[in-house]
């Protein structure tokens, strides 16, 4: 007795632990395994210890959200504080990347996970009616195979036991007739009950699927709304961050660069015969323009064009002409802000061509490109419309785009661009800075800065 009392106040002690310290304790590491568990949950499975440990899963995944919520509520506390903050800001705003990314990838599971768990219900229904239906066929039978029997035996169950045993001669009769019966069917019967205990674990599987999905569908909503919380206070920072954004990649970018390392990625020949083009074509043919020239959303200086759309998206020539400079030394989606690898820095995997339209010599810049279908490479002549490579997430960037930026060089030959490209140890931006609309083609002559939109339309 004293044992089990200990025990008692043990347990006790050990529950007020954890809850006082806001911790749970979990059966599984759903951590490590949130793929498996949410495969594993949306279907049947007849084992009570896994519907356990998904009633567990469920619990892991709504505290989940709850931690998800916390950070981002935390971190909108802090916005005011890193206005002039460039090193703080850039670290908030990518911790909110994997936030959202983290949102993204649980919502999409969800998602995946109600739709099972739809197929499930559904293939119970039918297993349950069928179940049924063959209980209802053998049940029926075996009525009929008992009354058969007892006629046979001279013994109408049924009837002897409403009208009472006349004397003890009926009675041995009747208890005799009783155990041929269960001798004949019992193993039938059985079948039958073992059928009845399936279904009505079947039933009760079919409830907690339907509990889990309108569950999952609820918490989706509750994630959208909490993403949503971050990519506001995230598109706050990103607005702070860009007003300085410019000068702070034109002190990076005038640095002098270790051309030794990037010179076999720059073009080594002097002509490169390409066919001129007599207009300009979109080099990114799905997704949306998320941020124009000169001026990003939110404000700050924005010297190209953004096309936004996903990791692998194919980026093309404008207009025909030569590669450069092309170089992909950074996975596709190792891009975050502050990240200035690549050249020119902050660029990531990057490409520059030279091309020719109606007698005018062009420049033209793709940034934060993707590693793979990196097709492009120095000295390669392009036709209009080529594919070149591919949208990653590459470089100093918040998320998936091609940024495009086009150089007017005026009347020069390609020749003479290519040249001056390669003696001037790959410049993208051709002397005209990178945090100002003074060098733009409005307010002065080749080389100067066009707008993409100019040729590609908004």
């Amino acid at each position: 007795m004293k044992k089990r009392v200990f025990k008692l106040v043990l347990a006790s002690s050990l529950l007020f632990v954890f809850i006082s310290s806001g911790a749970t304790i979990y059966a599984q590491d759903f951590a490590e395994k949130e793929d498996y568990y949410q495969d594993l949950c949306s279907r049947y499975n007849p084992d009570p210890n896994i519907t356990l440990t998904c009633k567990e899963f469920r619990e892991y995944l709504s505290n989940k959200s709850n931690d998800l919520k916390n950070q981002v509520d935390a971190m909108n506390q802090d916005i005011a504080a890193l206005r002039d903050n460039m090193d703080k800001i850039q670290e908030t705003i990518n911790q909110q990347n994997k936030i959202i990314e983290s949102i993204s990838a649980k919502i999409e599971a969800n998602n995946i996970a109600i739709e099972n768990i739809r197929v499930s219900i559904a293939s119970l229904d039918d297993e349950i009616n069928k179940t049924q239906e063959d209980i209802n066929k053998r049940d029926d039978q075996i009525r009929q195979r008992m009354v058969s029997e007892q006629v046979s035996l001279g013994t109408n169950v049924y009837i002897e036991f409403l009208m009472g045993a006349k004397d003890i001669v009926d009675l041995v009769r009747i208890a005799d007739g009783l155990q041929q019966i269960t001798e004949n069917d019992k193993k039938e019967i059985a079948s039958l009950e073992k059928d009845k205990e399936k279904i009505k674990q079947q039933k009760g599987e079919q409830q907690r699927l339907k509990e889990d999905q309108e569950k999952a569908k609820k918490q989706n909503e509750e994630d959208k709304k909490i993403q949503e919380q971050a990519k506001q206070a995230q598109e706050v920072l990103l607005n702070q961050y860009r007003t300085q954004e410019a000068d702070l990649l034109q002190k990076i970018r005038t640095a002098n660069a270790a051309i030794s390392a990037i010179s076999d990625k720059i073009i080594a020949v002097d002509s490169v015969k390409y066919e001129q083009s007599s207009g300009w074509a979109r080099p990114v043919h799905s997704g949306y323009v998320s941020a124009h020239t000169w001026e990003y959303p939110g404000g700050g200086f924005h010297a190209g064009m953004d096309f936004a759309s996903s990791i692998g998206t194919p980026v093309h020539a404008p207009i025909g002409g030569v590669i450069v400079y092309a170089n992909n030394p950074v996975p596709t989606n190792s891009g975050y802000l502050g990240n200035f690898s690549g050249h020119p820095s902050g660029g990531g995997n990057t490409i520059h061509m030279v091309g020719t339209v109606n007698g005018t010599t062009y420049g033209v810049s793709f940034f934060h490109l993707a590693q793979e279908n990196f097709i492009a490479y120095a000295g390669m002549a392009v036709e209009q419309g080529q594919q070149i490579a591919s949208i990653g997430n590459s470089g100093n960037t918040s998320g998936p785009h091609c940024h495009v930026e086009v150089i007017n060089l005026g009347s020069i030959s390609s020749d003479e661009a290519i040249a001056r490209f390669r003696n001037s140890g790959a410049d993208f931006s051709w002397s005209t800075g990178w945090n100002t609309t003074s060098t733009s083609c409005a307010n002065k002559g080749a080389p100067c800065r066009e707008r993409p939109e100019t040729f590609f339309g908004s």
